[in-house]
């Protein structure tokens, strides 16, 4: 056959799906690399009937992996955000959903030797410059697919997979605070007003209160993308605190959300997460780690707005139109400021087909 073919596997990634790459297999061109991407995936097409992607935002995902020249790593992986209705690829932004599938993909490419009962797969991220550690449950030399622990958003239940986000703050500006502030003000065109905390830790994100936009908190996905004015104001605060943050907004960077005080006791704060200007349908793993860290800042909304049932531990329960979700911060305070060590969440992962994309 002529036509040009490229060897990738599917997996599920959390609550993400995506395709996965041998860095090897593709340019190192990432000009090349969007041509090829936007091919296989069949975008722009918000159905992508002529490609690979989901028709979502959360299935319209790529990670590029390899072999990592860094002492510090096994491997690294590059993410990429396809994009449905224009012929773009962001680059700038992390997966922390589809970074669960790259242990395995690693460990059953034959790129990281398996150990079982877990095997601790070390991984850079290019996107963010960061490290992270995914323990991986393996079996016979292969990452292990069942398992009895469960995600809300996936069905049935999968191998535990915990990820572990090492020093994540600064991923994308350098400081965990981009302003410098736990909290800064942001006037739109109009003369409205609203008050934001930008926080960089795995991503950038734009954390605002709920009830100061009018909301409860609690909309869901169907409810929020068919509300198109709050959809507009909500993207002209994410553009202007963006230009606070010293960074030059894309459609998938900086992250923004609005968040609430819960009103039962299984969360610790109810959190709704866009991108692209749409509600995501569970949660941003990356979105955990800064959610988590924003949690644990003095002075920051999610620190305001989180119950009391746990705030002297590093567990925030986080209340998604999934679920809950589980995200673990350590953090201390140095010279008067906070320093996060780590963040930590759970996730599966598993292989669903491995082949060739024909462009």
């Amino acid at each position: 056959m002529s036509t040009e073919s490229i060897r990738c596997s599917i997996y599920r990634g959390g609550t993400s799906k995506g395709v996965l790459f041998r860095e090897n297999d593709l340019p190192s061109s990432q000009a090349e690399r969007t041509r090829i991407l936007l091919r296989i995936f069949g975008s722009p097409d918000l159905k992508q009937i002529d490609g690979l992607g989901g028709a979502t935002m959360q299935t319209s995902k790529a990670m590029i992996v390899g072999r990592s020249a860094d002492p510090q790593a096994d491997v690294q992986m590059t993410f990429a955000q396809i994009s449905l209705k224009d012929p773009t690829v962001d680059w700038d932004s992390v997966c922390g959903n589809m970074t669960s599938a790259v242990g395995p993909f690693a460990i059953n490419e034959g790129m990281v030797r398996a150990s079982e009962p877990v095997t601790p797969v070390r991984i850079y991220s290019t996107n963010a410059k960061k490290y992270v550690t995914a323990h991986v449950p393996v079996n016979n030399g292969k990452a292990l697919v069942h398992g009895d622990y469960s995600i809300p958003g996936v069905p049935g239940t999968g191998a535990r997979i915990e990820l572990e986000w090492m020093d994540p703050a600064g991923s994308i500006t350098g400081k965990l605070l981009p302003t410098g502030n736990p909290t800064d003000e942001v006037s739109l065109p109009d003369g409205r007003k609203f008050t934001v905390s930008i926080v960089d830790a795995g991503n950038v994100t734009v954390f605002l209160d709920a009830h100061e936009l009018g909301l409860h908190g609690t909309e869901t996905p169907s409810e929020f993308d068919q509300n198109k004015k709050m959809q507009a104001t909500i993207e002209e605060i994410r553009s202007v605190a963006a230009d606070l943050a010293g960074m030059k907004a894309s459609p998938g960077m900086p992250k923004v959300g609005f968040f609430a005080t819960p009103q039962t006791t299984d969360m610790d704060i109810v959190a709704r997460l866009m991108s692209a200007q749409l509600m995501h349908k569970s949660y941003m793993g990356a979105g955990a780690v800064c959610t988590s860290a924003a949690a644990a800042i003095d002075g920051t909304i999610p620190n305001r707005l989180r119950a009391e049932l746990t705030k002297q531990s590093g567990l925030v329960r986080i209340g998604h139109p999934a679920g809950v979700m589980d995200s673990t911060v350590k953090a201390h305070r140095h010279n008067g400021s906070m320093v996060i060590e780590s963040a930590s969440f759970s996730r599966t992962a598993r292989p669903i087909m491995e082949g060739f994309a024909y462009l």
